[in-house]
This record gives C-alpha cells, structure tokens and sequence, in this order.
C-alpha cells in the first residue's frame, strides 16, 4: 500500500501514450514541469534513449520522484528499473507516479531509503532546497547535540551486488564520485552504459574515473551552469 500526500494528478498524452504525474507540490523544479503534462529534461532523455536498449535493466540512482523511471519502462520498454532514493518525501511522490502509471510490477523497491555512496554510513540528514525537492544534498547533522538523521549511506556494490544492469543514470547532487568509487565491483562484472550529473568541482575526477575505467564520452548536454549530463560509454 502506498499512502499519497496531498496533490493532484496531470494526465497527458505523450508520444502517443497516455502518462499520469502526481503533483505535491507545482513550485518544485521538476512537478512544476510534470503540471505542464511534460516530461523534465526532454533533451536529457533523448540522449538515454539512443543509448539505451529496450529490454534493458535501468538503475536509476537518484530516482527522485519517477521522472526518468516512467520515461525507461514507458517509452524505452526497459525490462526493469531499480530505484535508487534515500529521500522520504520523494519516495511518497515516486511510488505514487509509478503506481499511476501501472509501473510498480517492473520496479525494484528493495534499495529505497538508501543513499548510494563509496562507504557504509549512518545518521545522516539532507540539506533541502527551496522548490527543488530533487536538489537536496545528504551530509552529516550540524549540530553534534542534535538527534542523528535518518538517512543511510550504503556502498554501491554492497547494496546492488544482486543487479546487473545495462544502464546506470546518476543523479545525486555532487556525490557522483563517491557512487561511482562504489561501484567498482559492477564494473568487474559487467560493462553498463553510464549517464551522470556531474558538478564543475567533480569534472577533472570524473574524466580520470573514465580514463582509468575505459569509458569514453559519448554524449553531453549542459542544462544548469553548475553542472553538465554525460554519457559515456565502454571503449
């Protein structure tokens, strides 16, 4: 049973198939265009689509509330995606799209509640950002007196040693590295196709992982000035 917040609901047509979009909250970055009957970041999931198989198993790190979950299993007819989400109140909004969408039967939930990360770590919190539920970063609580947090980091290749994917999007406001510095063992046992949200600060790191991993860039597309999407690819 999942229990939805407060919103409505947007039904639209897109690509000739009829999509739902639960609304919490229309001020938020990506249910603001979701209100539109639209999906956020169209030239983003453009560029997955030419790079990822149907049939595929997606993991979506970063899952935030479906928005390229419902854009695999719909429109790119992915076999299965794993959720990747450690924020309650997009898990609520998550779970419900996928529900509306009658999507949740090809999804793995098994990882929610979890932040991916290169080590195993508890007590965190997330720093929220006004209008962009999606935009939170997960850190350590400030005050030190204070109650610990409840969001759980656990290393990538711990939590998803059972998934072989084919395609790995991650999206996790400036923390791609320690997730991609966890994911060692995946790369070992297979070669999926990777696209990232990479912050500035993160670039230089990112270009050596690649370098170092056989992975070249395949694809770019630069949406905010602090950072720029990218796919890379096995050599």
């Amino acid at each position: 049973m999942t229990v939805t917040p407060p919103g409505q609901i947007v039904r639209s047509v897109i690509h000739g198939q009829p999509v739902q979009f639960f609304i919490a909250d229309p001020r938020d970055t990506i249910q603001k265009v979701h209100a539109t009957g639209q999906f956020y970041e169209a030239e983003e999931l453009e560029i997955i689509r030419q790079w990822c198989p149907p049939g595929a198993v997606f993991c979506d790190i970063g899952s935030n509330v479906g928005n390229h979950a419902i854009y695999a299993l719909k429109y790119l007819h992915a076999a299965r995606v794993i959720l990747c989400e450690p924020n309650p109140l997009a898990i609520e909004i998550l779970l419900t799209n996928l529900g509306l969408n009658g999507l949740l039967d090809r999804c793995d939930r098994s990882k929610l509640g979890y932040g991916l990360s290169d080590r195993n770590e508890d007590g965190l919190v997330i720093k929220a950002r006004r209008r962009n539920l999606g935009g939170g970063r997960i850190q350590e609580a400030a005050d030190a007196e204070a109650a610990p947090g409840s969001i759980t980091l656990r290393r990538g290749d711990e939590l998803l040693a059972d998934i072989t994917p084919d395609f790995v999007k991650i999206d996790v406001e400036g923390m791609e590295m320690s997730v991609l510095s966890g994911l060692s063992g995946m790369l070992e046992r297979c070669r999926p196709v990777f696209f990232v949200e990479v912050d500035n600060a993160n670039r230089a790191a990112f270009k050596t992982w690649a370098d170092e991993n056989g992975y070249t860039l395949r694809a770019r597309f630069r949406r905010c000035r602090a950072n720029e999407n990218l796919l890379v690819a096995p050599r």
